[in-house]
């Protein structure tokens, strides 16, 4: 009787969990598959093979400075990964393992950063940009990217390190920066890949900076583009399902080719302080 209700437990919580994946990957499904047909209907969910087409895809890559919205997108996602990546793991090496006064506070202030929206800053931001001459520059896009988020994830990575191997790192000649290279970033990769999905999927997908800070069309990146579409090209659905695949792609096959790396680098270090 009991295997016969754990039984009937295990087959309720299966299909629970079906209906949720189902919920979950239906948009996704839903976007590729109206990518391929040229309608203003969004529920017309007539997908015989005879309706479905290229057209759209090639119509998206005609649109003026597509390209370039795509280099944007690029070139902006994978320098603020490399800047992330390098101000982050310094911060939270020396949060983690240099003692300097006032260490803990500067941290606690830097966490509470953390509960201030970033439509709050926008405005300041923006000035400040402006004042340095930085709009419509990659730079604009690049340096807001690191985060107080990056560098707690990088300083509870550190935190794992045995102090040991950094002590005899230093015994052997090693000043900070040079124990930091070659004993700590081997040791938190994991960490530093988990991040680098978080920085590459935000650069990726941040709209609302990028439509402030980038007035020239030669500097949009690819949501922006998506924008255009939507405005543009309202009356086509499957163009704009097009645009959206293209979109999300790129940071889907990145958390694809890195998710095993995701997860290990996540449940590196925990939550100690």
């Amino acid at each position: 009787m009991q295997f016969a209700k754990r039984f009937v437990k295990a087959g309720i919580s299966d299909i629970v969990l079906l209906v949720i994946i189902i919920m979950s990957i239906f948009p996704f499904i839903y976007m590729f598959m109206m990518s391929f047909k040229s309608t203003i209907n969004a529920f017309d969910f007539d997908f015989s093979l005879d309706k479905l087409t290229l057209e759209q895809y090639i119509k998206v890559f005609q649109v003026d400075n597509f390209e370039r919205y795509i280099f944007n997108s690029v070139f902006v996602a994978v320098a603020g990964v490399i800047l992330t990546l390098a101000v982050c793991s310094l911060a939270g090496y020396a949060f983690a393992k240099m003692d300097f006064k006032g260490n803990n506070k500067w941290f606690i202030f830097l966490v509470m950063t953390l509960i201030v929206p970033s439509e709050v800053i926008i405005v300041p931001l923006f000035l400040i940009a402006r004042g340095l001459g930085w709009l419509n520059m990659y730079r604009a896009l690049i340096l807001p990217l690191p985060t107080a988020f990056g560098v707690f994830i990088m300083r509870q990575a550190i935190l794992e390190v045995p102090s040991d191997l950094i002590d005899a790192a230093k015994i052997d000649g090693c000043g900070n920066f040079k124990t930091f290279v070659r004993v700590v970033l081997p040791v938190v990769r994991s960490s530093l890949l988990a991040l680098a999905i978080f920085t590459f999927v935000g650069a990726w997908n941040n709209f609302l900076w990028p439509l402030v800070a980038c007035t020239k069309e030669e500097m949009k990146t690819l949501p922006l583009a998506l924008s255009l579409m939507k405005t543009q090209y309202n009356t086509d659905v499957g163009l704009t399902m097009a645009c959206a695949v293209i979109n999300f792609l790129p940071p889907f096959l990145f958390y694809i080719f890195m998710q095993s790396k995701f997860k290990e680098g996540m449940t590196m270090g925990g939550v100690k302080g």
